[in-house]
């Protein structure tokens, strides 16, 4: 059916039977120039249903103030929905539609706009008629327009002449009926409106034929996004660059967070910041030599001093000590002073380790001293011992003697 009905469009005619629902029906529309003193022919009788009557008297057309130089009118959806065809039924007065009619003259050179805002140059045009004739311009019509709006405007001008041939040289709205064919609800495709959006279309809104999303969430690429962004990219149409990532690790392809943290020099979630005057490093946890010629200012990476070192120093980070015969006494002293500090520490402390031991040593090998009444036994049997110790030496003299006799 949905062939059939292109097909007849593209003869001038028009195919009623469609599974897509009139979601313009009865929706709040605006004209640009009212016909001043006759609201029965306001900007909401073109979406009122009615076009069985196609003359003024009928009051089922909209129809404008007269000698203007532009026409506009709008429908207003009510929402951001996909919408497949437009279909429009002009003027004629009850009189047959051809070069005869003096309505075709005022139907040429009309554009259809469908937009998100009132304001139909920030929308998609979905036809201009630069070719039609009185002869060739079709009345109803049917235009092909798979896009998705809030708004849908049509529009015509009269201010650049000279015109073509048969045109007016006034512009009017005269619509008698204009219906928006597609989806009731956002989110939705299929000629049914029963195949919902990738959940990844921006806003929920996708080709209500072929399915592929009019636009991307953040983080997601594809005919229907559901391919996350590749590359180091991230976030809406993956056109941001990750930052100094960890390792040249990606990072997350929504929100760009480097997810294993940063390289040597950077932080910030997404790793973009340089580290802060003074700092280095991974973190930047580390704090530039305070010997560098400009103190505490030292590269972001590497922590090298920028502009050289001070008076007594030497290498990228400065802080290895200068030796090339210049080196100050006073230098050698404040070593001199910490080598010596660290000594004397040294040594206090082994003393008071040896001392605590020596203590507790005593302390377990107490040697035992005797009571005053042993003291005066043990004397008293040494004297003892000592007289029979005389009588023996004694005895043995005079035995000594008997014997010589």
């Amino acid at each position: 059916m949905h062939i059939l009905c292109v097909f007849l469009s593209m003869l001038g005619l028009f195919c009623l039977s469609s599974t897509y629902e009139n979601i313009a029906i009865n929706k709040p529309a605006w004209q640009q120039y009212p016909y001043q003193g006759k609201p029965e022919w306001g900007a909401d009788r073109a979406v009122d249903g009615n076009k069985s009557d196609l003359s003024f008297a009928g009051e089922q057309c909209v129809i404008s103030a007269n000698y203007r130089s532009t026409a506009e009118w709008r429908v207003d959806l009510g929402e951001v929905l996909s919408i497949h065809h437009i279909f429009i039924q002009y003027r004629t007065g009850n009189v047959v539609w051809n070069r005869n009619n003096g309505y075709t003259a005022r139907f040429l050179g009309f554009s259809v706009y469908v937009s998100n805002s009132t304001d139909k140059d920030d929308g998609t045009l979905c036809f201009k008629d630069t070719s039609y004739t009185r002869d060739t311009i079709p009345n109803p019509t049917n235009i092909t327009c798979v896009t998705h709006g809030r708004y849908i405007i049509y529009y015509n001008n009269r201010t650049n002449p000279p015109y073509p041939a048969g045109y007016d040289p006034y512009a009017y709205n005269e619509l008698c009926e204009v219906e928006v064919y597609g989806c009731p609800e956002p989110g939705y495709n299929g000629e049914d409106c029963s195949s919902p959006c990738s959940e990844n279309c921006q806003e929920g809104h996708c080709d209500i034929v072929n399915k592929t999303c009019w636009g991307c969430v953040a983080g997601y690429i594809g005919s229907q996004c559901i391919e996350e962004c590749i590359g180091g990219t991230f976030g809406l149409g993956c056109i941001n660059t990750c930052g100094k990532c960890a390792k040249n690790k990606h990072c997350h392809h929504i929100n760009g967070s480097c997810m294993n943290g940063c390289d040597p020099g950077f932080y910030g979630y997404q790793c973009t910041k340089i580290c802060e005057p003074g700092k280095y490093g991974i973190g930047c946890q580390q704090r530039c030599s305070s010997f560098c010629h400009t103190s505490g200012i030292c590269h972001h990476i590497t922590g090298a001093c920028k502009d050289g070192c001070k008076s007594g120093w030497k290498g990228a980070e400065c802080l290895e000590v200068q030796d090339n015969g210049k080196t100050s006494t006073t230098l050698y002293v404040v070593i001199a002073s910490l080598v010596v500090l660290v000594i004397n520490n040294a040594v206090l402390v082994l003393c008071v380790i040896l001392l605590r031991k020596h203590r507790k040593k005593q302390k377990k090998h107490k040697t035992y001293e005797p009571t005053k009444k042993e003291n005066v036994f043990t004397q008293d049997i040494s004297g003892y011992d000592s007289v029979v110790s005389r009588n023996e030496e004694n005895y043995q003299e005079l035995a000594t003697v008997t014997a010589d006799r």
